[in-house]
């Protein structure tokens, strides 16, 4: 699913990698407002964080729904 199309509780993959979307290497809770939650290994802790910051735009590969 695309970002627009996301929801609060849609899991969020994120290809941190570089590998052109092919290695899903991250993953987030979306929680609305354009931000998800997830666990930042660089920061040791959970973090909330933007989805449309230039990093994580560019990592996005897709978004799937869970729970109805």
């Amino acid at each position: 699913m695309s970002k627009e199309d996301l929801q609060p509780s849609d899991l969020v993959f994120f290809d941190t990698v570089g590998a052109k979307g092919n290695v899903i290497s991250h993953v987030g809770i979306y929680i609305g407002n354009n931000q998800f939650i997830h666990s930042s290994s660089g920061q040791g802790k959970v973090v909330i964080s933007q989805l449309d910051s230039n990093y994580y735009s560019n990592a996005f590969v897709n978004g799937r729904r869970v729970l109805k």
